[in-house]
């Protein structure tokens, strides 16, 4: 009896360990084909990120997500090369000296460099996080430190203390105070997750307050749960709609909704999936007659075709209310819009980069913990 149970035990534990092998080669290392297809098509051999839909330019926020997605792909070597372009490129060589431009390409005498070299503040947080994440899951240590520049600079240049609210991330170190006292702010710069993992990474940060008053700001703002792209914060404190954008909700306030669905929930106090679950119902019929690309925040009114990076962004914010039919109804539009890896024809660079976060996330190719750190297949 105690040989049977022997060869059962041992039988078992080879099992276990053709499963674990099994899981390492088809699933820890399997490549990530709309990855590979985006590097392919929107990468350079350099590191630079072009978006041929746009004059072939390239933005902060492009090179920084796709810093993200090398990370996510265990794709060092690319990684490399796109953080080496942004600092030579975009922040004249160091981190420390400079944030980088958001506006690189063509200029009006001809020559390719920098067309705007005011910063942009969402870039800079997920360069950071990348850098700083690279570092710990890659074992790169000047990884860390250029990511301590970095936000030090974010700190120095893009934190400023708003009347009436705090310490708060405005877009850009120059051009969004008004005249009369009003700041304009972009919710989709703020993902939960990351505030957390700066404040982890920084404890004498502003982060944790930086989110707070936020939040707070959402709480007063949010009509049925749906987002702006951009609102305003008077000298009161009060936020206010934008006078440039209205109360349009579009291509920067699907994101929020994204980054809302990706946050793990809060172990105290409330994030904001609670609060924009509530636009469920608008978002859902929009999803259903295909008419997203516009929303009007304030009435609930859709308008416009749906773009296909919508529908990617989506995936996670519906699966997180357990949604299936909407889940469901987005898949079957992804999969009829793909070619060769990439969505529609032409490809758009901001579809595609909206599709690797939502579908990446969707199909547990990474995910994020309670103190905003990243889980990734290949370090599981």
């Amino acid at each position: 009896m105690a040989k049977v149970l022997g060869w059962a035990i041992t039988g078992l534990a080879v099992g276990g360990l053709a499963v674990g092998l099994w899981w390492w080669l088809t699933v820890r290392n399997a490549p990530w084909p709309a990855w590979e297809a985006f590097a392919e098509g929107f990468v350079q051999a350099d590191g630079r990120v072009v978006d041929h839909t746009a004059g072939g330019r390239t933005v902060s926020e492009g090179q920084a997500y796709a810093a993200f997605f090398a990370l996510v792909a265990n794709d060092p070597l690319r990684f490399d090369r796109i953080i080496e372009w942004t600092q030579n490129n975009l922040s004249a060589g160091s981190f420390a000296k400079q944030l980088p431009a958001w506006l690189w390409g063509e200029k009006d005498d001809g020559s390719w460099g920098v067309k705007d070299a005011n910063a942009a503040s969402d870039a800079d947080l997920w360069l950071a996080y990348a850098l700083f994440e690279a570092s710990r899951l890659w074992a790169v240590p000047r990884y860390h430190a250029m990511a301590q520049d970095l936000l030090a600079q974010v700190k120095a240049k893009e934190i400023v203390e708003l009347p009436g609210v705090g310490p708060m991330l405005i877009p850009a170190p120059q051009g969004f105070q008004r005249d009369d006292g009003h700041w304009r702010l972009n919710p989709s710069y703020l993902p939960e997750f990351q505030l957390r993992y700066f404040q982890q990474q920084d404890p004498e940060g502003p982060w944790s307050s930086v989110w707070g008053n936020f939040l707070g700001l959402m709480q007063r703002y949010r009509q049925q749960g749906l987002v702006p792209d951009w609102f305003e914060v008077a000298p009161s404190g009060q936020p206010v709609p934008c006078r440039v954008t209205g109360h349009l909700g579009s291509y920067d306030a699907i994101r929020s909704y994204l980054w809302a669905a990706m946050t793990p929930a809060a172990a105290e106090g409330q994030g904001l999936m609670p609060l924009v679950a509530e636009a469920r119902s608008t978002l859902r019929r929009g999803v259903a007659d295909g008419s997203l690309e516009k929303i009007d925040v304030m009435t609930g009114e859709t308008q416009g075709p749906m773009p296909l990076g919508f529908a990617a962004a989506l995936l996670p914010y519906f699966s997180a209310l357990d949604d299936d039919e909407s889940v469901a109804a987005l898949e079957a539009r992804l999969k009829d819009h793909r070619h060769d890896g990439l969505l529609g024809r032409p490809p758009h660079y901001y579809d595609q980069v909206l599709a690797l976060f939502g579908e990446g996330h969707h199909d547990q190719r990474f995910s994020f913990d309670g103190l905003g750190r990243l889980n990734t297949r290949w370090a599981h």
